[in-house]
């Protein structure tokens, strides 16, 4: 067990150590990211909703199955409480 854990740890460690980054952005949304800050009218709140709108689905999905999870696990403690069953 405890070789498990410190095989674990020791993995995590060295993929944050040999991580690469990178610059996740299209050549569109960086040439009007960087067009945008010398222009009168920028882009950027724009781009920032963009970029809100896409990082909520991720989001949401999880939620949804969690939510799906907890209305299970409260009818299943219903149904166990129905039938006298005092350890679920």
């Amino acid at each position: 067990m405890k070789f498990k854990y410190i095989t674990l740890i020791l993995f995590v460690v060295a993929i944050l150590f040999f991580a690469n980054s990178a610059e996740a952005q299209c050549a569109m949304c960086k040439i009007t990211a960087e067009s945008g800050s010398q222009a009168a009218d920028p882009p950027a709140p724009g781009l920032n909703q963009g970029i809100m709108y896409l990082a909520s689905v991720p989001y949401l999905a999880i939620l949804s199955i969690a939510f799906l999870f907890w209305r299970g696990y409260k009818k299943r403690k219903a149904e166990a409480a129905e039938y006298g069953v005092e350890d679920f």
